[in-house]
């Protein structure tokens, strides 16, 4: 049987799925080939089922019944694209024990970084315009979105949601589940505790303490 690239499912079907879509399009037409074989979007909803979400593609199956539709397959592809850091590990948590479940990092051919010099783990979302510079550890299911760029020596850990023109400089720590805002900056040597939030356009000075909500220039706690 020919090989067809990794199927592969996205789950949710929002702006994020389908710009994951178009990544996971563009990664096949960079290298002349099929990487991935794009089946369709799962949804939570099961009345969501049949509806197209873009380029002919539709939603095929819930998150109730993924068990079920991936037991046909030997090894089957999930992405988690979805912009709650909250959502992102409660749905990994629901399907983990599946074993022919396999999570790859989606990276755009635009991102630029030193395979060398950056760690991944798992399950991470590269979009285009991303800038990785050196000695960088990046662990599972992180969304690093649209012109982000990442300094030497820095962090990130799971679940965050790092949006569009973010510039994270070097010495960073980004523990688990943070969210930060569209064009943020974060200055050097500084860590960003577990489900904090940086708002859009802030620059953070200083440490971010867990459960906690910056804004501002410079940030300023709200929560």
């Amino acid at each position: 049987m020919k090989w067809n690239g990794l199927p592969l499912l996205i789950f949710g079907s929002g702006g994020i799925s389908k710009e994951t879509y178009n990544i996971i399009k563009q990664i096949n037409l960079h290298n002349g080939q099929q990487v991935y074989d794009f089946l369709g979007f799962v949804e939570d909803d099961i009345s969501k089922v049949g509806n197209e979400i873009i380029d002919g593609y539709n939603v095929i199956t819930c998150d109730n019944d993924i068990a079920e539709y991936t037991r046909y397959f030997p090894v089957i592809g999930v992405v988690i694209p979805i912009g709650n850091p909250k959502v992102k590990s409660i749905i990994y948590n629901k399907i983990n024990n599946i074993r022919n479940i396999v999570y790859p990092n989606i990276i755009h051919p635009s991102v630029k970084f030193d395979i060398d010099n950056v760690k991944l783990g798992i399950g991470n979302i590269l979009t285009a315009g991303v800038n990785l510079t050196c000695d960088i550890k990046i662990g599972n299911f992180n969304l690093i979105n649209l012109n982000c760029t990442v300094g030497h020596d820095t962090e990130l850990k799971d679940y965050n949601v790092i949006n569009p023109l973010v510039a994270i400089s070097g010495n960073i720590i980004i523990k688990n589940g943070c969210l930060i805002g569209t064009g943020a900056k974060i200055l050097q040597e500084l860590t960003v505790n577990d489900n904090s939030i940086i708002g859009s356009g802030a620059v953070v000075v200083r440490d971010v303490e867990e459960n906690s909500t910056v804004v501002g220039v410079p940030a300023k706690l709200i929560k």
